[in-house]
């Protein structure tokens, strides 16, 4: 993986605070092939709130946080949040499922 380990215990942390203790996590994209190069930070989180305003506004505060941090400044990361009591299945959860690293 071409993720720091300081970068997952920064995301890690920060997305267990927005997002709860019991919040799944995964690393996918490109940062999970060694023999890539460049690109951005591919993050999936599945959650147990349900709200979706909430979500949303828990979302952003976790954007706005990691890009606050010396591991991600200035660094594009994209955030896939799923509700996990819902059925509805795009199909870039199961590429982060599948091809992603769990963290």
């Amino acid at each position: 993986m071409r993720v720091t380990p300081e970068q997952i215990k920064v995301f890690v942390a920060y997305a267990r605070h927005y997002f709860g203790e019991d919040a799944l996590l995964w690393l996918f994209g490109s940062r999970v092939d060694d023999s890539k190069k460049g690109g951005d930070y591919d993050f999936f989180i599945e959650t147990t709130l349900q709200d979706t305003d909430e979500i949303i506004e828990r979302k952003i505060a976790l954007l706005v946080k990691l890009q606050g941090t010396a591991q991600f400044e200035d660094e594009k990361i994209d955030l896939v949040v799923k509700r996990a009591a819902s059925s509805f299945e795009m199909p870039i959860y199961q590429i982060a499922r599948q091809e992603g690293v769990r963290i």
